[in-house]
């Protein structure tokens, strides 16, 4: 995975981007079980849940040096942001005034609990990116996702608690948001837990 795309999107330029833009131009949208998940835990006798959060933030360019690295953005509430970006923030030779800037950045979370002989203890993670071409407005997009499956160790109905051993033996009592659910899981059963984050970036002509 090329280092630009982590710098491109994760760095300096985006934190900093985002930072200034939240404050008049964002866009939250919380979604407890989804309608896919909602759907699926209806059917499947285990606890299934999942969260998903989505922020976008959209920006016209009203002014660029590309000499010192000065931006202009105005939010759609009509401020005008400047900016002076880094080296690490990438090519500015593709960006012109009146051109839009699109950010879209999502995380999500899913519980899910499957039978013993349904899925294995461990952790995994993955990522992909990618960007536009010199040349072409700038583009970019880094998605990550990490998992980790725990077994059930121990439940506890009466004090609403259940213990969960990782891949190593460690045991952790936790308190679940959902004490109900404890009725429909074992001792044995597997706890997949999935986070998964994704933002990205497009500049586009006006």
């Amino acid at each position: 995975m090329p280092t630009t795309i982590y710098t491109l999107i994760k760095g300096k330029f985006l934190m900093k981007l985002i930072s200034k833009l939240l404050i008049a131009s964002l866009l939250v949208v919380l979604v407890n079980l989804t309608a896919y998940a909602e759907e699926k835990a209806i059917k499947a006798e285990k606890p299934l849940r999942q969260e998903v959060a989505l922020l976008s933030i959209e920006a016209t360019v009203e002014s660029i040096d590309r000499s010192t690295r000065q931006v202009s953005l105005k939010n759609v509430q009509g401020e005008i942001i400047d900016l002076t970006l880094d080296e690490d923030a990438g090519r500015l030779d593709d960006i012109d005034k009146g051109d839009r800037v699109s950010i879209e950045y999502l995380e999500a979370v899913t519980i899910e609990v499957f039978g013993a002989d349904e899925i294995e203890p461990g952790a995994a993670s993955a990522v992909v990116a990618a960007e536009t071409e010199a040349g072409e407005k700038p583009a970019a997009l880094v998605a990550e996702q990490v998992s980790l499956v725990v077994t059930i160790e121990e439940i506890d109905l009466e004090n609403e608690l259940v213990t969960l051993k990782n891949m190593d033996g460690e045991l952790k009592t936790v308190s679940p948001e959902y004490p109900e659910n404890l009725k429909k899981v074992k001792v044995g059963d597997r706890v997949k837990i999935t986070y998964t984050t994704a933002v990205g970036f497009s500049v586009t002509e006006k």
